[in-house]
């Protein structure tokens, strides 16, 4: 019994300590939010970091659909996962995750808007299982022909369906959008302030390398990124505390044994 519980928690607290670790960057990320005041607009001066709030609307580039849902968005990523065995083992193996997107604004009712240039973004969503295959389940036509253009089969050697899952996230016009970046400042259109036109600049979010340089993107809301953020981190360290625990007890039994 002893060996056995050293072993199986060696394996937890491994696994713990790489989510822990993995959290680690997560919980930087989250300094750097709540750090950040989120700014209006019209009032960010650009150069440095920015936080903005608002609703997604499109630019001059238009909106693009989704191959998945035909939902029309300014940002998606697809995944496609197969169902795989290896041994008595089985797991989900990514076989498509593609992101296309467009340059988007951000109005926060501030009587300007920001433009993103989503380009590297970090962007967090939530996933939407949008359909399935297996044995006794066709995949729609037009899925299976997505992926046949990309060279997956939907079936075995044998003409058998396989297990797999469709998954889809998107940003579409009218969505709420928190975004954290680097932020410049561009010459926009004339206004006019009810005298003459007078010349006016735009507020401009892009990703630059490096852990400072990254913009984040998400439509939840700050409180449900920070939450989210942190729970990667303190999930990994008390698996690994578990891990640690069954060490020990393992560690105790084996002695008294």
């Amino acid at each position: 019994m002893g060996p056995a519980l050293i072993v199986f928690g060696g394996i937890i607290f491994l696994i713990g300590a790489i989510i822990a670790i993995v959290g680690i960057k997560n919980m930087k990320r989250r300094s750097r939010i709540i750090q950040t005041p989120t700014s209006p607009i019209v009032n960010a001066p650009g150069g440095g970091a920015v936080e903005i709030k608002g609703r997604i609307v499109p630019t001059e580039q238009g909106v693009l659909q989704a191959p998945f849902s035909g939902r029309y968005g300014v940002w998606v990523r697809i995944v496609v996962q197969e169902r795989r065995s290896s041994g008595r083992n089985s797991y989900w193996a990514t076989v498509v995750n593609e992101t296309d997107f467009r340059h988007f604004m951000v109005d926060d009712g501030s009587g300007q808007m920001a433009r993103v240039i989503p380009t590297a973004a970090n962007v967090v969503l939530e996933k939407q299982n949008v359909a399935s295959s297996g044995t006794f389940n066709d995949p729609p036509p037009h899925l299976h022909g997505f992926l046949a253009s990309r060279g997956v089969s939907t079936s075995t050697f044998l003409g058998f369906n396989k297990s797999m899952r469709y998954e889809e996230e998107l940003l579409a016009p009218g969505d709420p959008v928190f975004a954290l970046g680097p932020s410049r400042r561009e010459a926009g259109p004339p206004v006019h302030d009810g005298y003459r036109m007078t010349p006016s600049s735009q507020l401009v979010l892009f990703q630059f390398p490096g852990p400072e340089g990254e913009l984040i993107l998400t439509n939840k809301t700050e409180e449900q990124l920070i939450s989210k953020l942190l729970w990667g981190f303190v999930g990994g360290a008390i698996t690994a505390g578990i891990g640690f625990v069954m060490i020990a007890a393992g560690a105790v039994a084996a002695l008294i044994e």
